[in-house]
């Protein structure tokens, strides 16, 4: 089975260093869709030496951002008719067992629930091993922001052109 790249195919030259696949020192996280799921968006860290934390560990805080970014993907593409840019207002995270080793976590999340159109959205989000042990959870608080408040927040004056695509932001 194939499966297709969100955040490959949806944002060229994406240089983010959680999903950016053109930032050489980033994580690189794969996003895709559940095929079982609709409402739940899947992903895979290829742990690397350069993440350890303590010898032989993953450095917790790699975990972390790579749950944050797939976190941020859920509302952008699951409530894609929001036009928006979601952020992160707050997280808490657990962390269950340590990631060991160099080897591929499967990442996955969805909306707890429910709310009205540009409310915060809570992402729940978890990281497990290849046998399916969960390994962390936490929850994401995503707010969204207007393309004109994202862009006074973020200090631009327009989104670069792979941005606009995504959101839907046409140039004047």
């Amino acid at each position: 089975m194939s499966l297709t790249l969100i955040n490959k195919e949806l944002l060229e030259d994406n240089d983010c260093f959680g999903c950016g696949h053109v930032n050489e020192h980033g994580l690189k996280i794969a996003v895709f869709r559940d095929s079982e799921d609709d409402t739940r968006l899947l992903g895979r860290l290829d742990a690397k030496t350069h993440m350890t934390g303590f010898p032989g560990m993953m450095h917790g805080g790699v975990i972390y951002t790579a749950l944050d970014c797939l976190s941020s993907w859920v509302p952008t593409i699951l409530l894609a008719e929001i036009r928006a840019a979601w952020v992160l207002r707050s997280a808490t995270i657990k962390y269950l067992r340590p990631v060991l080793g160099t080897k591929l976590i499967d990442l996955s999340a969805k909306i707890e629930a429910s709310v009205p159109a540009w409310q915060a959205v809570s992402v729940q989000a978890e990281a497990r091993n290849a046998a399916g042990k969960l390994l962390v959870s936490g929850r994401f608080k995503m707010v969204p922001l207007s393309l004109d408040r994202f862009k006074n927040v973020a200090g631009l004056d327009e989104l670069p052109l792979n941005w606009q695509r995504l959101l839907g932001e046409t140039q004047a």
